[in-house]
């Protein structure tokens, strides 16, 4: 007999069904259709359509697309239309926008790793000078730009002004109390300013304090799985200088990527990281935080096409290291080592 409920075959006979568990008595005999019969198993569910890369042409103009079998977000090679791409079929993207490319001379995106190395401390200050440009390749690369809305909540630890005030008196009146004893005078200094230190940072004195962080980002959030090692954590684009795409704009020679993350999951990623960037940046203004809650809501993204260059450095110690170039306004937008 058949289960009536999840289709399941039973032993004749059994009053439960062995994988759902629910009763297989019915009202046309035990575990049967009306009049005893058996009840077939439920039709298995609708398989979600096949669809024929091959076969897959541009709604705009018509021309083959050609994706390969990983590409989530396509780009016409012919008129710059963009798609998304599921088992559903084709999806047209309503906002898709660019960057210019404004740095083209290779020269002109290592001025701008030599910059970043210099302003990353004393020791780092000649790494430009002692490494070597292994390669360097520039592609126009898809982005979702993510709007997110973060509100952050959190309590900290705040060791307050009672316990700095006790320990400054007693460190005055052990000073005035030292009266006209040479050397006495910054030895009662000292002890009481350890004391007042003492007590500022004990345990008894900290009062409990909540806190509240608010944000507002564009993330933007790397559309090729293959590049997702260099996705920036805090960078953000000029969105201000953003033009609709247009695929004569991007030069010659400069290949544009289609991506492979769809839409969905780089919602699911921007939340994660702005949650993760709240807690830093509330970790800057205290550092002794107890507890922390951040509410990320997220909006439908646009994406971007954006001008990056890739410059794998290697360091005089062996190691190397990739730079990642913001071509569009210059700016070092990341940096990872390989390896």
């Amino acid at each position: 007999m058949f289960c009536n409920s999840c289709g399941s075959p039973n032993p004749d006979g059994a009053a439960f069904c062995a994988r759902c568990g629910r009763p297989l008595s019915a009202a046309g005999g035990p575990g049967g259709a009306p009049g005893g019969g058996m009840v077939p198993p439920p039709p298995p569910p609708a398989a979600a359509p096949t669809i024929d890369l091959k076969s897959l042409k541009c709604k705009q103009c018509g021309a083959p697309l050609n994706p390969s079998g990983n590409d989530a977000v396509i780009t016409c090679e012919y008129c710059g239309t963009s798609v998304t791409i599921s088992g559903a079929g084709l999806k047209a993207i309503q906002s898709h926008s660019m960057l210019v490319p404004q740095v083209l001379d290779q020269q002109q995106a290592m001025e701008a790793v030599h910059k970043w190395m210099n302003s990353q401390g004393l020791f780092h200050r000649h790494d430009f000078e002692t490494s070597k440009l292994l390669e360097a390749k520039v592609h126009m690369v898809p982005f979702w730009i993510i709007p997110s809305s973060a509100v952050t909540h959190y309590t900290y630890e705040d060791a307050g002004v009672e316990a700095a005030e006790i320990g400054g008196g007693l460190a005055a009146a052990a000073l005035l109390g030292g009266g006209g004893r040479g050397g006495g005078n910054a030895g009662a200094l000292i002890g009481g300013m350890m004391l007042g230190q003492a007590m500022g940072g004990g345990g008894a004195n900290m009062a409990l304090r909540a806190g509240e962080l608010s944000g507002e980002y564009q993330f933007p959030i790397i559309a090729v799985k293959g590049l997702g090692a260099y996705q920036p954590k805090e960078y953000q684009f000029d969105l201000t200088s953003r033009i609709p795409f247009d695929k004569r704009r991007a030069p010659n020679g400069i290949p544009v990527l289609n991506g492979d993350v769809s839409e969905d999951d780089a919602k699911f990623q921007a939340k994660n990281m702005v949650v993760e960037l709240q807690a830093v940046k509330a970790r800057h203004q205290h550092r002794m935080i107890q507890k922390l809650n951040t509410d990320v809501n997220v909006a439908d993204g646009e994406l971007l096409h954006a001008p990056v260059w890739y410059l794998n450095y290697q360091k005089k110690n062996g190691t190397q290291e990739m730079l990642v170039v913001d071509a569009a306004r210059n700016a070092v937008m990341n940096a990872q080592k390989q390896g």
